[in-house]
């Protein structure tokens, strides 16, 4: 069983000598509680027990339930005097603060007053086991307060950020830029404390680079882009995780930044990831952006040399596929050169798989800026062979770009949205959306889109009808029947228009199906269509949604009875929870996942030390095989890359849900979590990070870190095997 701060040196491997440094009932219990949700199965007393390894336990435990019953416990956990308790339980504060925020904000900060004062290296003791590094007190205090926000929070961590080189700087940093990132905005006070933070101060204290985490995500107003724009050109010179966030504070910097990005993108001495950052961000500064990215698109695209070709089978890729994204559909006149070069990139002979998809993505990208929504130019439609993915997708968004009128296009249109690439066909269910033009047509394949059996297309179908329900409203019977009689008034400018019976018989079905737990957001988006429709099913389905034992369901559950006008429900954790996952109780030992790709092999070195559940599913799928021939369907460069959906669009899974493990360490490059729909809702699929990602920490289970070179990792790339060691 895991133990947190044990100071043993015990295997990795035995983890079952764990459990006994707690005690075989402590250790049980404590887990069994944990993965139950339910506070009530603390042990009695194990919050006071001497043995710091106990309160430990119990402060995690209580943190990962994370419910109204734990808050007690939790606060008077907070003031324990080991360090690890203490980051546990702030952590845990953190998530249940709402309804309490300025109350809650006011012990971190009381617990927080004597670590301000003492020396900053008073941290749990690294070294010990993976994660232990990053559960530093200080930081966990501080982001617990940011994360509960409100202007008492905003206040606290500025004053913080104040005190130079003060034991709470770097903390403050991060907490205030999580609050900010939550806001999307701060007062000028936390502004300036981030400026300040990030600029230094004559010398006088380092500058703390994380602060332009917090800077990207706000807006920049016009009397502090310079110092901003400053500060981030010195901190371009500063190899380092949080340099990206510097290029990432360049975008909110304007138009001015744009010779900075085009230096960022043309240097090999950044990083791939750095460089798709500044490569992408071009794109959002209007035409002195775009012109840029159209240069250096000029410059990067190789010509008929077979090296400069084949070196997009790697990492290159990322930066020119980013450039080309910025250049856009709207691409100024000047970049049809450079874009028919690139509509025209061809590797010699019969290259490899993974070079020939990648070639085709930058050929079709080309294409459509290139046609001008002219979806059957030449140009467009001999971009790649038929019927592969990268054409119809190129295809279908120029369809998109002007009305589907006209029976060609029509005809063309619904081909495409009954493609065999499950991703194009949900694609263009999504255009229904902005295509009201397509009428009955549309109508249609959103029933057969309601009708199918993968869960993805379902799911997006079911999004569409709730945030466009108008697309399934037809002429009202009562309408049709007045028509027909001499007798009836004449008809009202309005006619009154219901739901297509065809439609609503569909919904109804699929809300019926017996889909698999974990598919989540399949089983919400129906939820929330047959609310947003009133369907007569809909109010049932929403109490029965109200009773599972899925934090995630019972929440969207509440808010579905609240559009159907049920304000008085609440849907509380059910009196009898799931059952615990089997591999609770262990064991819980270490793993090496190598994954064999079609561009290479890539490792997974997966840590149990904080996520032993996690890991032992994980691991049992890749022994069955459940990885072999699985794609990577999502990849954004300088963020991440994920796989493990059988259907490749991102909504499926292995049939179970897992509860989150998550904690309050960083994710940093190549760090490996569980990708989620929601609280508890993981099941297989997982990403690696491609650079540091501060807004995933504490919100994602982090299961372990990655290596090779996942840079060069694209969308379609096939794992073929996978090896456990």
């Amino acid at each position: 069983m895991l133990v947190l701060g044990c100071t043993d040196t015990r295997s990795k491997d035995a983890p079952d000598a764990a459990a006994a440094a707690l005690g075989p009932l402590d250790a049980s219990a404590l887990a069994m509680a944990e993965d139950m949700r339910s506070s009530a199965g603390v042990v009695a007393g194990a919050t006071q027990d001497h043995d710091p390894r106990v309160r430990r336990r119990a402060a995690l435990t209580l943190a990962r339930i994370a419910d109204p019953d734990g808050m007690e416990p939790l606060l008077s956990l907070l003031g324990d005097e080991d360090a690890e308790t203490t980051a546990w339980s702030a952590y845990g504060l953190g998530y249940i603060c709402k309804g309490h925020e300025e109350s809650f904000v006011r012990a971190l900060s009381a617990r927080a007053a004597p670590l301000a004062l003492a020396p900053a290296s008073d941290k749990v003791p690294k070294d010990e086991k993976p994660g232990d590094a990053a559960l530093d007190v200080r930081r966990a205090i501080a982001r617990a307060i940011g994360r509960c926000g409100g202007p008492l929070a905003e206040a606290v961590l500025t004053a913080w950020v104040r005190v130079k080189d003060g034991p709470m700087m770097d903390a403050a940093v991060l907490g205030l830029s999580d609050l900010a990132s939550r806001k999307k905005d701060l007062g000028d006070a936390g502004l300036l404390a981030l400026l300040y933070a990030a600029t230094g101060n004559a010398g006088e204290f380092a500058a703390r680079d994380m602060a332009f985490f917090g800077l990207s995500r706000i807006p920049i107003g016009d009397a502090f882009k310079e110092t901003a724009l400053k500060g981030a050109r010195g901190a371009l010179a500063r190899p380092g995780e949080a340099r990206i966030f510097a290029i990432k504070t360049l975008l909110r910097c304007g138009k001015d930044a744009v010779p900075d990005l085009s230096k960022i993108v043309a240097d090999k001495q950044f990083t791939i990831a750095e460089r798709a950052e500044a490569a992408r961000s071009l794109g959002s500064l209007g035409d002195a952006g775009k012109g840029a990215a159209t240069e250096l698109l000029g410059k990067l695209t190789p010509d008929k040399d077979p090296f400069a070709i084949s070196a997009l089978g790697g990492d290159d890729f990322a930066v020119l596929s980013s450039l080309l994204s910025s250049v856009g559909v709207d691409a100024p006149k000047k970049a049809s050169t450079v874009l028919s070069a690139v509509a025209a990139l061809r590797a010699p002979g019969d290259p490899p798989p993974v070079l020939a998809r990648r070639l085709a993505e930058l050929r079709c990208t080309a294409s459509l800026s290139l046609a001008h929504a002219a979806w059957d130019s030449d140009v467009l439609l001999k971009c790649d062979d038929d019927g592969t993915y990268a054409k119809e997708h190129a295809v279908l968004a120029s369809m998109l770009e002007s009305p589907i009128t006209g029976a060609a296009k029509r005809e063309a249109f619904a081909k495409l949205a009954r493609s065999k690439h499950l991703r194009v066909r949900e694609q263009a269910i999504e255009g229904i959306g902005t295509h009201a033009e397509l009428g009955d047509l549309g109508r249609t394949l959103i029933i057969e889109g309601l009708s199918s059996d993968k869960p993805g297309l379902v799911a997006t179908t079911a999004d569409l009808v709730s945030t466009h329900p108008e697309r399934l409203m037809v002429l009202a019977e009562a309408e049709k029947r007045a028509a027909l009689d001499p007798r009836a008034p004449p008809p009202s400018a309005t006619p009154m228009q219901e739901i297509d019976a065809a439609v609503a018989r569909a919904l109804g079905v699929a809300m019926r199906k017996p889909w698999k737990e974990d598919l989540v957001e399949t089983r919400l988006a129906l939820l929330d269509a047959t609310a947003a429709v009133g369907v007569l099913s809909a109010k049932a389905a929403a109490e029965s949604a109200c009773k599972d034992t899925n934090v995630t369901v019972r929440e969207r559950a509440q808010k579905a009875l609240r559009t159907l006008g049920d304000n008085r429900t609440v849907c509380p954790a059910p009196k009898t929870p799931r059952a615990a996952a089997p591999e609770v109780l262990g064991p819980h030992a270490s793993a090496t996942l190598t994954l064999v790709t079609d561009s290479g092999e890539l490792g997974l070195v997966l840590e149990p030390e904080l996520a032993p559940v996690t890991v032992a599913r994980i691991t049992s799928l890749a022994k069955s095989g459940f990885y072999k021939g699985i794609v990577v369907h999502r990849v954004v460069p300088a963020f991440v890359a994920q796989f493990g959906d059988p259907d490749g669009d991102g909504y499926g899974g292995s049939g179970t849900l897992l509860r989150c493990e998550t904690s309050p360490v960083p994710f940093a490059r190549l760090d490996i979590g569980m990708a989620l729909a929601g609280r508890d809702t993981g099941s297989s699929q997982l990403f690696v990070t491609l650079a540091r990602t501060p807004h995933l920490d504490g919100e994602y289970t982090r299961i372990g870190h990655a290596t090779g070179d996942w840079d060069a990792v694209a969308e379609g790339d096939v794992i073929t095997d996978v090896k456990v060691k």
